[in-house]
């Protein structure tokens, strides 16, 4: 079996990881991986990247025309084969939404599960993240001064994104038979989303299996492995962490997509997806993302007058310029 795993940063994918890798051992299943096998183990291994065998984990980056595998941030390589890589794994982790060539390689995986998380919390976890050791020496350069100026310049754009991100696999959802798991449910249900999560994989375990996974991938065991990247494992921060302005700020944006998940906009609940999604109402859900002229001019306006130095205005205005003429010239 090859199972993909998909999810917006910060959403819970380090945890899902551990929980299907352990089920597949569990299970007995052969883990077969890629990456172990690649050249670049022998540099990686003494790598200190943002957890605890992450040097040994197959990550998969979908761009438009193109595929990737890479380690982090700090290795990156096209794969020429898609076939041949994806024969060669057991367990890929990919934090790239559904855009066209996607839809030509996710299909080739057994299985799909994208991990879902309140964006609200998505977006506070990121900004702390931002500035974890690793993130600012091997991550592209933000420029921002704190995690409380990164999320209240990057707020609102991180959620467009994750409705984009989310929407886009709930649209292939029936389609390429794609699971997605809840990150709350996970932490308030766990015994009754496990096993749904094992319904989903087709895998028997014995009770005793089960109690083993429970205990290896409880937060306090990963924590100890990989503290820097786990920090509360908890939901419903963004109430007491967002100001009521921010709330406000992106509500337009989010409103739809968190009434589609069950998401209430302005207290803590458990979502629950329905059975069938009406296309109508997530195509809502997904439009209400994208900026229009308006919301472009908006942008522009509230960059000029961030609380950014004029160096970093100026330097992400070249980051911006860079990464522009660079699409202009692939496509």
């Amino acid at each position: 079996m090859t199972i993909l795993q998909a999810g917006v940063p910060k959403s819970g994918n380090y945890w899902l990881y551990y929980i299907i890798r352990n089920i597949l051992e569990q299970a007995g299943q052969e883990h077969r991986s890629f990456i172990q096998q690649h050249p670049i183990q022998e540099q990686a291994k003494n790598w200190k990247l943002s957890f605890a065998g992450q040097t040994q984990m197959d990550f998969l980056t979908i761009k438009e025309n193109r595929c990737y595998f890479r380690l982090s941030e700090v290795f990156c390589q096209e794969i020429v084969d898609i076939d041949n890589y994806i024969a060669q794994c057991s367990q890929v982790w990919t934090h790239s939404p559904v855009n066209s060539l996607a839809l030509s390689i996710l299909p080739k995986f057994e299985k799909i599960i994208c991990i879902i998380r309140d964006p609200r919390d998505v977006a506070i976890s990121y900004s702390q993240f931002a500035f974890t050791d690793h993130k600012l020496k091997n991550g592209s350069p933000h420029y921002e001064q704190n995690p409380q100026t990164y999320l209240e310049n990057r707020l609102e754009e991180m959620t467009r994104q994750w409705v984009q991100h989310v929407g886009s696999y709930l649209k292939y959802q029936s389609e390429l038979n794609i699971y997605p798991i809840f990150y709350e449910r996970l932490l308030h249900s766990f015994d009754t989303e496990l096993e749904r999560l094992l319904a989903y994989l087709e895998i028997e375990l014995s009770p005793e299996a089960i109690t083993q996974i429970k205990h290896k991938v409880a937060f306090n065991t990963m924590k100890q492995q990989s503290p820097k990247h786990l920090r509360k494992g908890s939901s419903g921060q963004w109430q007491t962490k967002l100001s009521d302005r921010q709330k406000q700020k992106v509500e337009q944006v989010l409103a739809p997509m968190l009434e589609l998940l069950g998401y209430p906009p302005t207290q803590q609940h458990l979502p629950n997806l329905p059975q069938n999604i009406e296309q109508a109402a997530l195509d809502k859900a997904i439009a209400a993302s994208h900026r229009s002229t308006l919301d472009q001019i908006q942008r522009f306006y509230s960059f000029l007058h961030s609380q950014r130095s004029i160096s970093a205005k100026v330097n992400l205005a070249k980051d911006w310029s860079r990464s522009k003429i660079k699409r202009l010239v692939k496509a």
